[in-house]
C-alpha cells in the first residue's frame, strides 16, 4: 500500500502513455531502473528521478518496454511540460531543460544511441507524471506547513492500480489527460490568465519603486502624480492617453484631478484598502509591489486551490480568511457571499475540513478560559458587569454559583474554578444565531453584536472564532433545504428566545482556506497576507521537487 492523494482515473492515463517497441532497450531500462526500485540511488545519468518507486513500478508490469516508441509524440511531450510554467509551476521541476537537450540529440543521431534513448524515455515518463501529480494535488504538501491541516487523502492499493494502466497504454491523448487533472473550481482558471498577464507586464516594464513623501489628496499636485498615473496605466486602470491630457507642460507636475482619482480608487479596492481616493503610505506600497512578486503571490494561491479536494461536492461554503469573506457554492457555482472577521494576529483561525451540521439559535456562551480574564478584569472595576452584560457564574456542571461571595481581586484565570456563561440576547457576543461544525479546535462561525468592525478593512478582531456579517442569511439559506422549512421559521424561532440546535437536514462541507489573491466580481483581488503565509510557500514552491521527498515511498507531494 503506497500513500497518494486523489490518485484519479485520468492520471492512470498519463502515467501509461504510449506503448510498443521503440530505440530504449528493455535490457538498458531494466539497468537503468533497478536502482531506483531497490533505493540504492535516484538518479538517471547523474538527473534526479522523483517518483523513483512509482517508476519502477510502471516499467516493472511492462516488463521494461519503453512507453514512448513514437518519437514524434515524444516530442509534442516537452511542450506539455513547458505548459507547467503557466499553471504556476516551473517546467524545470519536470527534468525540461534536460530532455530538450536529450531530445536534441538524439534527432541529430537518428535515435541510435541507446543509452540516451533510454534516458530519455525514463525522464519524459518521470517528468509527465510528476507534473501530472502536482496538478492533482499541489506540489507542496499542505499538512507540513500547518499542523491543522485535515483535508482528504485517498489511499489506493497500487498493485491493483498499476494493473489498469494496460488498458490506456495505446493512448495518445497525455495533453488533454493532464489538462483534466488541474482543478475545476473556477477561479483558478482566471488566475491562470492573471498570471500570464502580470508575467507579461514585469517582462515589458523595467520596474522602480515611485517616491513618496507626502499624503496626496484629490485636488493636488505631486512629482510622485506621474509615476503613479503611468503605474495605473500598465496595470489597465487608466487610459493610456489620461495623464498625457492632464499636463499642461514639460516636467510640471501632474494634478489629481478625477480621473485619475477613480482610477485610484478603484485600484484600492482591488488591493485590499480603504478607497477613499487618499494616496498614503499604504496605497504607495501597494503600488510599489514589483509585478515579478505580484506573479509569486498569484502562483502561491493557484498552488493553494490545487490543495482543494477532487471531490468537492457541489454545495459546500469556503471561508477565505485572508480575504475576510464567506462564500456559498450552490451546484458548483458561487452563490452568495458575505463577509466575515477572523482571528487575531495572536490568535490565528486555522486551516482545516469539516462538515456544517446544525445552526443554534439563541445561543448561550460559555466564556473560554483565555478569555476569562478579560471579564474578571471587568469586575475588578465595575461589581454589576455581571448583570449588565448578563453574565452568570456556574459550576463545573452547570450550577448557579452566587457571584456576590467572589472576591475578584484575587481571581486570576488559572485559580478561578468557575465558568462565566452569557445568556441569549442580542448583546449576547455570540449574536443570535452560531453555526457549527465539529472540530478539536473549538472553532465556529457565530453573529456578533460588533457590526461596526466590519467597516474595516483589515478584520484580524476575534480569539480565533469567525464573525459573520449576514448570520441570519446564511442560516436561512443553509436551512431552506430542510423539510418543512419556510421563510418564516428563522424568525419565529428566534422570538421564542429560547436556545435551540437546529440541524440540517444534509451536512455541508466547510472548507477553511487562506487565499491571498482571488477573483471577485470576474476580477484579480490582492489581500493582504495577514498571518504571513505567503513567504514559507513560496520557498517551498520554488524548491527544486526532490528536496524532502521522502524515502520510504517516493512520492511527490510530500515535500515541505
Amino acid at each position: 500500500m503506497m500513500r497518494f492523494k486523489q490518485f484519479k482515473p485520468a492520471l492512470l492515463l498519463i502515467l501509461s502513455l504510449v506503448s510498443a517497441s521503440g530505440v530504449a532497450s528493455t535490457q538498458q531500462l531494466e539497468t537503468l531502473l533497478e536502482p531506483l526500485s531497490i533505493g540504492e540511488r535516484a538518479k538517471v545519468d547523474n538527473t534526479q528521478v522523483i517518483s523513483a518507486k512509482l517508476l519502477s513500478r510502471v516499467y516493472q508490469v511492462r516488463q521494461y518496454q519503453p512507453l514512448w516508441q513514437d518519437r514524434d509524440y515524444a516530442g509534442t511531450m516537452l511542450d506539455v511540460i513547458k505548459s507547467a510554467d503557466d499553471e504556476g509551476l516551473s517546467k524545470e521541476d519536470y527534468h525540461y531543460s534536460k530532455l530538450v537537450e536529450l531530445y536534441q540529440q538524439l534527432s541529430a543521431s537518428n535515435w541510435q544511441d541507446e543509452y540516451r534513448s533510454s534516458v530519455f524515455e525514463v525522464l519524459l515518463s518521470d517528468g509527465i507524471i510528476t507534473y501530472a501529480i502536482h496538478l492533482l494535488n499541489g506540489k507542496v504538501n499542505p499538512s507540513m506547513l500547518g499542523k491543522t491541516w485535515n483535508y482528504d487523502e485517498t489511499h489506493l492499493d497500487f498493485d491493483t492500480t498499476l494493473k489498469q494502466l494496460e488498458e490506456h497504454i495505446k493512448a495518445h491523448t497525455v495533453a488533454d489527460a493532464i489538462a483534466g487533472l488541474a482543478p475545476k473550481i473556477a477561479p483558478y482558471h482566471q488566475l491562470k490568465q492573471y498570471l500570464a498577464q502580470y508575467k507579461d507586464l514585469a517582462a515589458r516594464y523595467p520596474f522602480s519603486p515611485i517616491p513618496y513623501t507626502e499624503v496626496i489628496k484629490p485636488g493636488s499636485t505631486s512629482p510622485s502624480l506621474q509615476g503613479i498615473a503611468t503605474r495605473l496605466t500598465e496595470l489597465g486602470y487608466l487610459a493610456a492617453s489620461a495623464p498625457a491630457d492632464n499636463s499642461v507642460a514639460v516636467n510640471q507636475p501632474l494634478t489629481y484631478d478625477s480621473t485619475l482619482e477613480a482610477a485610484v480608487r478603484q485600484f484600492q479596492t482591488d488591493h485590499s484598502l480603504k478607497a477613499d481616493g487618499v494616496i498614503g503610505a499604504g496605497t504607495m506600497a501597494a503600488l510599489n509591489v514589483p509585478y515579478s512578486q505580484r506573479v509569486d503571490q498569484i502562483r502561491i494561491n493557484l498552488e493553494r486551490a490545487r490543495w482543494l479536494s477532487a471531490n468537492l461536492p457541489a454545495n459546500y461554503l469556503i471561508v477565505n480568511l485572508a480575504g475576510y469573506e464567506l462564500l456559498l457554492f450552490k451546484d458548483n457555482s458561487l452563490s452568495w457571499r458575505t463577509d466575515i472577521i477572523i482571528g487575531k494576529i495572536n490568535a490565528k483561525t486555522p486551516l482545516f475540513k469539516s462538515k456544517l451540521k446544525y445552526v443554534v439559535v439563541n445561543p448561550t456562551w460559555t466564556v473560554p478560559r483565555s478569555i476569562s480574564t478579560e471579564i474578571i478584569n471587568h469586575l475588578r472595576k465595575d461589581p454589576d458587569y455581571l448583570q449588565k452584560k448578563h453574565f452568570k457564574v456556574v459550576e463545573g456542571s452547570g450550577t448557579p454559583v452566587d457571584a456576590s461571595g467572589i472576591d475578584w481581586h484575587s481571581m486570576t484565570r488559572k485559580n478561578f474554578p468557575y465558568w462565566f456563561v452569557q445568556d441569549p440576547g442580542e448583546d449576547n457576543s455570540l449574536g443570535l444565531v452560531k453555526f457549527i461544525f465539529p472540530n478539536q479546535y473549538s472553532i465556529y462561525l457565530h453573529d456578533t453584536p460588533a457590526k461596526n468592525l466590519f467597516e474595516q478593512t483589515d478584520r484580524a478582531f476575534s480569539h480565533g472564532c469567525i464573525r459573520v456579517k449576514d448570520p441570519l442569511v446564511l442560516a436561512d439559506k443553509l436551512l431552506s433545504a430542510n423539510a418543512n422549512w419556510s421563510s418564516n421559521t428563522l424568525s419565529s424561532k428566534l422570538s421564542e428566545g429560547k436556545t435551540e440546535n437546529l440541524f440540517l437536514d444534509e451536512p455541508l462541507d466547510i472548507l477553511i482556506m487562506y487565499w491571498t489573491v482571488t477573483l471577485k466580481d470576474g476580477k484579480i483581488k490582492f489581500y493582504n497576507d495577514i498571518y504571513k503565509r505567503d513567504p514559507v510557500l513560496i520557498e517551498a514552491l520554488n524548491r527544486p521537487t526532490y528536496e524532502g521527498v521522502l524515502a520510504d515511498d517516493g512520492l511527490l507531494n510530500t515535500m515541505e
